[in-house]
């Protein structure tokens, strides 16, 4: 279960970092048989590692298989170790693809979450699904945790390799999806595995990592393919869990990776729900407060797998940028579905994408552009027609928006749940700021000179002329589609 305390710890780090190294031997090291020997020499000890210690004994951390297939029900589960007789007598098939499930920090494999994917990844695919519960060794304190990482990377892999050998699979089949320090458990599994298929890399872990080199971290030689998501980057005086570190082949960047909505992005709004959901929901309630945008990644991911939304993202030169709607472009192949479907792409680098706040998270992507006739100071909401259906009212401007000079543009990208098809029109209402000031210097009729509309998913840019048409406050005009200006 989830330890609220763990929230101090993490919020200690940086103060930790700051005036205290280890104080273990750089000499120490542990051996555990197979799996070979650990040591905390650098670079596993560094001013990013404050506390360097030695990680658990396979016998402490107790760590567990436990493979779930299409013909093994929920309830009949069956664990499995790295022996050949154990891979013998399971429901293991190596002709089928597989994928390894890890939790991270203060989780076990028990929890809900990891149920839910692995019953959306059979769903979708005949495979085999083995969840990796090391709950033993993910619990306080972090730094712990963090090195017991490494063995438990080793374990995976000794497991796969035993897989190989007698199930007469191949490294290429196997899938390795980790969340937080699973993401780096993940990247030690991979480094002992050669040609491991891929890694996907769910929010990984940012204390202990960020900063680090390559051997200490999940990066892009731990798979033929490493691609992740990035929820909860904000830094760690902000209870950021993640890293905006781009660790992948391919790193996606929902919202911008550093808070997501719906989640509490102020730090005292954040340990003030978090307490008050630990009185009134329990210890779940205060993980949900203080890791919602940690969490969301693997919600993201789950989702991801069967969705007819195809949670397209973009290349940008960053996330203010995309915001703005400036990168609805792929440019030849440089879009990518984020999550499951990411190896169909041969997208590199970081790509960007809007998200709703609550399932379902995926959503089309529009660039709205209106040229403005006269000045104006007022909130600007659209609503977009399509072939399809309509959307809501949706806001354009963030708060109220303010436009000086004749021949500017309001510029903004929206996000809708459904697909409209292909635009046929849009309405634009506006609503004029109230006060004295805006009364004297701005009109209440607005004058827009014409509307383009770039679609995400066709790349498609529609426009709707206007030339002086007016939008009087707190009304509405439509435009129709009238080709190009």
């Amino acid at each position: 279960m989830f330890d609220v305390s763990a929230i101090v710890w993490l919020l200690a780090l940086p103060i930790c970092q700051g005036f205290i190294l280890s104080t273990g031997s750089g000499s120490e090291r542990v051996c555990f048989g197979e799996l070979g020997c650990f040591d905390q020499k650098p670079p596993f000890r560094s001013s990013s590692r404050p506390f360097s210690v030695l990680p658990k004994s396979p016998a402490d951390l107790k760590t567990q298989f436990l493979l779930r297939t299409r013909a093994t029900p929920t309830s009949d589960v069956q664990e499995i170790v790295s022996d050949a007789a154990s891979v013998q007598k399971s429901h293991f098939d190596g002709s089928k693809k597989t994928k390894f499930l890890v939790h991270g920090f203060t989780h076990h494999g028990k929890r809900q979450w990891l149920q839910d994917l692995a019953a959306e990844l059979l769903r979708a695919e005949d495979v085999n699904v083995i969840i990796v519960d090391w709950g033993n060794g993910a619990g306080l304190p972090y730094d712990q945790a963090s090195s017991n990482t490494r063995v438990v990377g080793a374990q995976i892999a000794q497991l796969i390799n035993a897989m190989i050998k007698t199930a007469h699979s191949s490294p290429d089949k196997f899938h390795i999806i980790g969340h937080s320090l699973g993401a780096h458990v993940s990247g030690y599994a991979g480094e002992r595995v050669k040609n491991l298929g891929r890694i996907s890399g769910l929010d990984p872990a940012g204390p202990y990592f960020e900063g680090t080199p390559p051997k200490v971290r999940l990066d892009p030689t731990d798979a033929v393919l490493v691609d992740n998501i990035h929820a909860n980057g904000a830094g760690i005086l902000s209870i950021g869990m993640g890293t905006k570190q781009a660790m992948g082949d391919v790193d996606f960047y929902p919202n911008g990776g550093a808070e997501q909505p719906g989640c509490d992005s102020n730090l005292l709004k954040k340990i003030l729900h978090t307490g008050w959901n630990a009185v009134t929901l329990g210890l779940y309630g205060a993980e949900a407060a203080v890791s919602c945008s940690h969490e969301r990644s693997y919600y993201l991911y789950t989702e991801t797998i069967n969705s007819v939304c195809p949670f397209k993202a973009f290349p940008c030169a960053n996330f203010e940028d995309f915001d703005a709607g400036k990168c609805l472009h792929c440019n030849g192949n440089g879009c990518s579905r984020m999550g499951y479907h990411a190896d169909k792409s041969s997208a590199k680098g970081s790509l960007y994408l809007e998200t709703k706040s609550a399932s379902t998270y995926c959503g089309y992507h529009y660039q709205v552009n209106i040229t403005a006739d006269t000045p104006m100071d007022g909130e600007v909401h659209i609503q977009l027609h399509g072939t399809k259906q309509d959307t809501d009212l949706l806001p354009l401007t963030k708060g109220s928006g303010e436009i000086k000079n004749n021949g500017d543009k309001v510029s903004h990208l929206v996000v809708t749940r459904t697909d409209i098809g292909n635009v046929t029109g849009i309405t634009v209402k506006y609503d004029k700021t109230a006060g004295l000031l805006t009364t004297w210097m701005y009109p209440d009729n607005w004058k827009v000179m014409g509307v383009s509309i770039l679609e995400g998913k066709t790349e498609k840019t529609s426009s709707f002329c206007a030339y002086g048409k007016s939008i009087k406050s707190h009304s509405q005009t439509d435009f129709k589609v009238t080709g190009q200006c």
